[in-house]
């Protein structure tokens, strides 16, 4: 009998996995736009929200604490990304990852940081500090829908491979300099070996304690044979508990705790019972697309609160400038690729030219980024115009990625002919 309903929930399962799959960018810019949607029609509503339960959660929403959005959205897409990468691939491709992404991130934050202390309007009067606090959170990526997109196309997996792990380290790296930056923003004093100590106790300590925890998780896995429910909620459970653990106790990098464990986990995908691998990707998949909708709709709830029948720092300008930032990362982007091509070709990665073109188009932003966006908007110890002007770029940015690199790209690998995949 417990067989048989793990037989019919694996069917149920991979029929919601292959609906979810058909879900495309354009459902998401959907959903940010009913969210922006929603909150215009409450904004404008007049009376006590308190009267209504419909305005009254949406209030809620808008309000929602920084620390509900980092202890219950990140770890969950986390550990997703690390967990379903394809390891045979990314084992191969380790070294050029880590050439790519670590080199990647400095170029993309220091372009991004020089554009907007120097070349932003007077009236901003950002400091270092800032502008490498908002070049650190637009130089991570999101190319989760690129790699679907290239995968449904009968694009090489190398290369999706590729893009999808430097993506996954990328969003490593900018968490660690997010979390020292922003400590330095709102007050916390730090000398230069401060400094060093930091980045060397979240760059190390977390890879080491995320491979600790997953060497655990796969020696308890292993011990349990055919639980479905079991073996789905240790996973759920591990995933929240390293990353509490890492980022309230231990004070180490909880994002990158949760990368090294997902990866360890995911070589020794054989702990999860062959009976219910199946069940388990098809819940994993489900709660992270309510995520996504979560995370989407709140963004535009934020922004509908935020600029929509209230006054603001902001003019008519600022969405030039928001143009500006978007034509900046890709130039950030062709840059990178164009210095460590060399690099990438050294390192035993044969990328041609048109395979360099997607590469650099895939630069999405998108979850990672709203969320990061949306802690510092939800800060109070930030002065509201820093908070406005991050806001209303970064989900500008999110925005303008989604609808033109997004929908564009299935369009350009057709148009580069690898649709068929390539020899690499």
């Amino acid at each position: 009998m417990h067989h048989c309903i793990e037989q019919q929930l694996g069917k149920k399962f991979k029929y919601l996995r292959k609906k979810i799959y058909r879900v495309n960018l354009s459902f998401y810019i959907i959903v940010l736009f009913l969210g922006f949607l929603i909150g215009i029609i409450a904004t404008q509503i007049q009376g006590g929200f308190s009267e209504d339960d419909f305005l009254r959660g949406e209030h809620h929403l808008s309000k929602i604490s920084p620390q509900l959005i980092y202890y219950i959205f990140l770890p969950l897409i986390i550990f997703d990304s690390s967990f379903n990468t394809h390891f045979h691939i990314v084992k191969q491709q380790i070294i050029t990852t880590i050439l790519v992404a670590g080199p990647g991130v400095l170029i993309s934050t220091g372009i991004i940081t020089l554009c907007v202390v120097y070349l932003f309007p007077y009236d901003y009067q950002w400091s270092w500090l800032r502008g490498l606090l908002f070049g650190s959170i637009l130089s991570t990526t999101d190319p989760v829908t690129i790699v679907t997109l290239l995968q449904d196309c009968g694009a090489s997996q190398s290369l999706s491979s590729l893009i999808e792990s430097e993506s996954l380290l990328n969003d490593g790296l900018v968490f660690m300099l997010f979390s020292v930056l922003n400590r330095m923003i709102v007050g916390s004093s730090y000398t230069p070996g401060q400094i060093i100590f930091d980045i060397l106790r979240y760059g190390l300590g977390g890879p080491l304690f995320g491979l600790i925890c997953g060497f655990i998780c796969v020696f308890v896995l292993n011990r349990i044979n055919n639980e479905l429910k079991i073996e789905i909620t240790i996973t759920f459970g591990i995933t929240y508990l390293v990353f509490y653990i890492a980022d309230a106790e231990l004070n180490i990098s909880a994002v990158l705790s949760l990368i090294f464990m997902g990866l360890y986990m995911a070589k020794h995908k054989y702990c999860i019972s062959s009976n219910v691998q199946l069940s388990m990707a098809g819940a994993w998949e489900i709660i992270i697309f309510v995520v996504n909708i979560l995370i989407f709709t709140v963004s535009g709830l934020i922004l509908a609160h935020s600029f929509v029948g209230v006054q603001t720092n902001l003019t008519s300008r600022d969405i030039g400038i928001a143009l500006v930032l978007y034509l900046l990362i890709h130039v950030s982007r062709v840059l990178i690729v164009g210095v460590l091509y060399p690099v990438i070709t050294w390192s035993g990665m044969p990328l041609n030219r048109k395979e360099c073109v997607i590469f650099a188009w895939s630069g999405l932003r998108g979850r990672t980024a709203l969320i990061l966006v949306l802690l510092i908007y939800l800060d109070s110890e930030i002065d509201c115009a820093t908070r406005e002007r991050f806001l209303f770029h970064i989900s500008l940015i999110v925005l303008f990625t989604l609808i033109i690199n997004g929908t564009s790209s299935k369009f350009l690998v057709k148009m580069l002919g690898l649709h068929k995949g390539t020899i690499s």
